[in-house]
């Protein structure tokens, strides 16, 4: 997300946030101060939402045997990529995996995990599944 986006997102929650005035009295520095802070966490929640909702979608395309097709793979990874989402397809990051079956050292990827560049925090937890070592070139190239 842009900053020119994001305050104008802000600037049009202001309004709502700061109320009807009671009188002809301009806000007050504090009345103003928690609208801004009411303005802000509803435009990233708003965010936050979209992004997750973003990422569902594409982490169903993924799961398909093509993906959607190369020009929807293509449109949805630019897509992403303008939010500052960051879909990552290797268990390099286990934080951002969950491990859903499997016996072995290395992992398979089943679905993709998907972590918000602006603020770190993981959007959509992808799963691995434990296999064996040997199988693992086959299933992701690396071994985890």
């Amino acid at each position: 997300m842009d900053a020119p986006t994001l305050i104008k997102g802000i600037v049009e929650r202001l309004p709502a946030s700061l109320g009807e005035p009671r009188d002809d009295s301009p806000a007050s520095p504090a009345q103003f101060t928690a609208a801004v802070r009411k303005a802000v966490l509803e435009e990233f929640r708003t965010r936050a939402a979209f992004a997750g909702r973003l990422a569902e979608i594409d982490a169903l395309l993924w799961t398909q045997k093509d993906r959607g097709g190369p020009a929807v793979h293509t449109a949805m990874a630019d897509h992403l990529s303008a939010l500052g989402i960051r879909r990552l397809e290797t268990p390099a990051n286990a934080d951002a995996f969950v491990v859903t079956e499997g016996v072995g050292e290395a992992f398979e990827l089943l679905s993709p995990a998907y972590v918000d560049d602006l603020t770190g925090k993981v959007i959509l937890a992808g799963q691995l599944r434990r296999i064996v070592a040997d199988a693992a070139q086959n299933h992701t190239g690396e071994e985890a």
